[in-house]
This record gives C-alpha cells, structure tokens and sequence, in this order.
C-alpha cells in the first residue's frame, strides 16, 4: 500500500509561505488532526540534533505540530530514542545527555509547549518486544516503550545523506530511531 509522503518547500514569499505557515498548512492539508482522538496521547517523534551541529529541523516547527495537536484536544509529547555512544562529548547515549543536547539546540519542555520524554529510558533498555509472526528475517523486534505506550504517532523527518551512503530520514527515524 503506498502512503503520501508530504514535503515543504523553504522558500520564503512573505508571512503565509513562512516554515511555521507552512507546517501549519501542511498538518491541516495531511489530516494529521485524524490520527487521534481528543484525549490521546500524541508521540511527536523527530531528531533533535547533535551535539555542535545543525542538520535537524527547528524547534519552532515542531512547536507548530504541537500546537495543532492541542488544537484537536490531542496531548502531545515530543520524543526520541538513546543512540549508541559514538561521541566523546556530549551526545545522544543516555537520556540525560540527550536532553542536554536537545536543550542546546534549542527543544525544551518550554519551547515545545509540552514534556520531552526519551522513550527507551535512561540507558536505551525500556523497550517491549514486538512479534512479527509473518517476518522473513526477523521474527521479533524492540520498540521503545513510551512510542509502544502513546496512543498515536506523528513522525516529523529532515532529509538527510547518511554516511553508510543511503538515505536516513523518515525510515531511519522510525526503524532506528524507535527502537
């Protein structure tokens, strides 16, 4: 089955094409508000950066979905998943240290307008196991608990060139970066 997959342009042609215009557009025009009922838990899964670099999407866009997401009685949280340790300073390796790199890019409880939970824990452990009855390699995977615990999810993905030579945005975010 294929699905819509739905870009922004980031050009900008005055205040109604501005990024946070259009993520708002883009959230009303993709139906976004249908993922969830009133009430719901609503996981807002996007990259919030490296330590020292630039390559993800800023705060105030995903603050937008946020606030669309309480528009339409939904209650969101932003979220991400441990990595494994491959910086020796700061770094996304435990949940303390990504929420100190979140912060200096700028994602804060505050500027999100709603929590910032790391949903596999303190140390990347907090996951339940999935079956894949029908699975031709694998039979079995691990999905973090607060993503396998929210009642929705919204992933929200940055285009990017990974250095393995492929693409990591919204598939790498959502196989990797849930588990």
């Amino acid at each position: 089955m294929k699905s819509p997959v739905y870009f922004m342009d980031d050009r900008y042609r005055g205040p109604t094409s501005s990024l946070p215009a259009k993520a708002q557009q883009l959230f009303d025009h993709a139906k976004l508000n249908e993922c969830f009922e009133p009430g719901d838990s609503v996981a807002i899964k996007c990259h919030m950066g490296e330590w020292n670099n630039s390559g993800y999407l800023r705060p105030i866009l995903i603050r937008v979905i946020v606030d669309k997401i309480k528009e339409h009685g939904g209650r969101p949280f932003v979220t991400d998943t441990t990595t494994a340790p491959y910086y020796f300073y700061g770094g996304r390796s435990t949940a303390d240290t990504h929420l100190e790199t979140a912060a200096r890019n700028g994602f804060t409880a505050e500027t999100m307008g709603c929590p910032i939970i790391i949903s596999d824990g303190m140390y990347g452990t907090d996951d339940v196991k999935i079956d894949i009855p029908d699975g031709v390699l694998l039979k079995e995977a691990y999905l973090a608990k607060g993503i396998a615990d929210a009642d929705s999810m919204i992933v929200v993905s940055h285009f990017k060139g990974h250095g393995s030579g492929v693409y990591g945005g919204s598939i790498k975010n959502i196989a990797i970066g849930c588990s």
